[in-house]
């Protein structure tokens, strides 16, 4: 649990900026302990009161501090994440666009692996050469709900638990930049892999395989082995991509035969609809 000696009950405005200060400092290492991203809520005023051992009013003065400075949103619902400007401007211009693209097309999907490889290469990387210990805890607890979450029959959580493993790679790099974008497509990333997800788990054993390159993807990275984990992050969207375009060249060889079998409409029916 993180915390911060008691606000000393000296007046001075010295001494109360220290104490804010000290109450910024819990709030970012909550943040970063707990893996939270854009738009996740904080714990309730009372419980960081507790947590931080701070006033409230000191406490309110520090999340003024972070929202003033764009990290924090103080809403209706509470205090969350706010999303960085990168990534504000990459969910803009980039996810939502490509949203309603997607949705109408599930072809666009591909591209959106294409991406997922380049950008996750890199965050595989720097992820194996920068990762802290706190940064590979995270990913660890990640992998370990990532694995935790198959056969829970709903392939949005498997979704989800799979785009923050990947996630927590991307915060490991200490590419602020990286970490943005990939954030800010969350919504974006978790819809593709909700699609792949359903469709890999059609193929007999593919969670195993699955479960095998994330694992080898993770054990790399903590090593500190870069070049591996890259490679890693390769072989792993390759297996997707490889294994979903036989699928839907399956499904649409169906449907194709399915077409050749099907009754046909006499031409004086069709003549009379017309």
């Amino acid at each position: 649990m993180t915390t911060v000696p008691p606000a000393s009950s000296a007046p001075g405005t010295a001494s109360s900026n220290r104490v804010v200060d000290r109450a910024v400092a819990a709030i970012e290492a909550i943040i970063a302990e707990r893996g939270l991203t854009p738009g996740a809520r904080l714990p309730s005023e009372r419980a960081m009161v507790a947590m931080i051992g701070t006033s409230r009013g000191s406490l309110r003065e520090a999340i003024g501090r972070l929202s003033a400075a764009g990290r924090l949103s103080v809403g209706p619902r509470g205090t969350t994440i706010a999303a960085p400007l990168a990534a504000r401007w990459a969910e803009g211009t980039i996810a939502a666009p490509l949203g309603a693209r997607i949705a109408a097309d599930p072809g666009y999907g591909r591209d959106v692996l294409e991406v997922r490889q380049g950008l996750e290469r890199q965050a595989a990387f720097h992820a194996a050469r920068r990762a802290l210990p706190a940064d590979r805890d995270h990913i660890r607890r990640c992998f370990d709900a990532m694995i935790d979450s198959h056969g829970s029959g709903d392939a949005g959580d498997e979704a989800q638990a799979d785009a923050a493993f990947h996630l927590a790679i991307a915060r490991a790099s200490h590419n602020a930049v990286l970490h943005s974008v990939m954030s800010s497509m969350f919504g974006l990333l978790r819809s593709s892999i909700s699609d792949s997800l359903e469709k890999l788990y059609t193929v007999p054993r593919t969670f195993e395989q699955l479960s095998d390159q994330h694992r080898r993807l993770m054990e790399t990275i903590l090593a500190g082995d870069a070049e591996a984990a890259r490679d890693a992050s390769d072989a792993h969207i390759q297996f997707v991509e490889t294994t979903i375009r036989g699928i839907d060249e399956e499904r649409a060889r169906q449907v194709r035969a399915a077409a050749l079998h099907a009754p046909s409409i006499p031409q004086d029916r069709q003549k009379s609809r017309s």
